[in-house]
């Protein structure tokens, strides 16, 4: 994250009560505003000597029930006590949104694999065995209540929030194309089908992209966390394989599939066959809800440097409705091809704005 100047009086007296009741840092201590990326939430860095922490300010959205806060706190909780390397949580106070973390660096997995002379390959190996490990360990005590949106990877949750979002915030609000929702409606719903499960053991991330895997100390570290909830993990795998922020050969990811279902195949719980139909689903449906989240940030939050990876999400799934999923969403892929093919695949700058609804 970079580091922006910071002045705010309204988090001054939560920095006092963490300082007075964790005894970590004091009135000496500096406090530098983090450039966030996809959220809301403002994150800040507190040096004091050689020590430094990371401050996370995510005011309560929910007065009753469950809070995306009470998910971010139970879930680490429960990451960390299976050794799953998440920041700790130092101290908090979950119902104003004020915790106080192990500060992991600036180091994600998209700035290492960039860095030259890297073998992308054998990073991705590490990579994979830390998906492999979260995957066997996080279902273990993992309960419904830590949820705050949605407890299970549901068909109708895939509908609503991965698939109509594409409609709605890619082909809608930034490509400005009017595409009803009765015309994608069969796709959409085999789609769901294919991707979302109407019960499960496992547990999957939701978001296991390079930007939320951290290089600390030589150690993977994972942010984001407060989404987990029970779902298909190979969601998690198609998150990090076609991931926008880094570009891996097509020969690359599926070695990396192969790898990650040998060891898996040990403790999923699936056959060969529920696996890879499960995979070939959640490719699509991840590669739509990257762009609609694209679409949205950079046109309604005003993120308009996320517009410089829907090129390569865009290519990613263009090649996949055209190769291992062709035939299978007709009315998708149709439109997929006539925009690619169109003036409208200039996918690098929103071709009109419109009220996101």
């Amino acid at each position: 994250m970079k580091e922006i100047s910071f002045n705010d009086p309204c988090l001054t007296p939560f920095l006092q009560r963490a300082a007075s009741e964790t005894g970590l840092f004091d009135g000496r201590a500096t406090v530098v505003a983090l450039q966030g990326d996809g959220s809301d939430r403002r994150f800040f860095r507190i040096r004091q000597g050689t020590s430094h922490f990371i401050g996370l300010f995510s005011p309560r959205r929910k007065s009753d029930g469950t809070d995306e806060n009470d998910s971010y706190f139970n879930i680490g909780r429960h990451l960390l006590n299976l050794d799953i390397p998440v920041p700790r949580i130092f101290w908090a106070d979950v119902r104003e949104g004020f915790f106080l973390l192990e500060d992991l660096g600036d180091l994600h997995l998209q700035r290492h694999a960039r860095r030259g002379g890297m073998n992308v390959e054998k990073l991705y190996r590490l990579v994979l065995r830390f998906l492999l490990k979260f995957h066997e360990r996080a279902p273990h005590g993992f309960r419904e209540e830590f949820c705050f949106d949605g407890s299970l990877f549901t068909p109708s949750f895939v509908y609503e929030r991965e698939l109509e979002y594409f409609r709605k915030a890619f082909l809608g609000t930034y490509l400005g194309l009017e595409i009803d929702a009765e015309e994608m409606r069969h796709d959409f719903e085999n789609l769901a089908e294919g991707a979302g499960v109407h019960r499960s053991d496992n547990v999957m991330h939701r978001d296991f992209q390079s930007r939320n895997i951290m290089i600390c100390r030589g150690q993977l570290g994972l942010l984001d966390f407060q989404g987990v909830r029970f779902g298909p993990p190979a969601y998690d795998l198609a998150s990090l394989l076609i991931d926008p922020y880094v570009v891996l050969p097509c020969r690359m990811q599926e070695s990396m599939v192969e790898t990650y279902w040998s060891v898996a195949r040990k403790f999923l719980g699936y056959s060969s066959r529920q696996f890879r139909d499960s995979y070939r689903a959640v490719r699509v449906s991840r590669n739509l809800q990257a762009l609609g989240a694209y679409g949205y940030l950079g046109c309604v939050k005003g993120k308009t440097s996320f517009f410089q990876y829907i090129p390569r999400a865009w290519q990613q799934l263009h090649y996949w409705l055209n190769d291992a999923a062709k035939g299978k969403y007709p009315k998708l892929e149709k439109w997929v091809n006539h925009i690619h093919r169109s003036a409208k695949a200039r996918l690098s700058s929103p071709l009109h704005y419109k009220n996101f609804a």
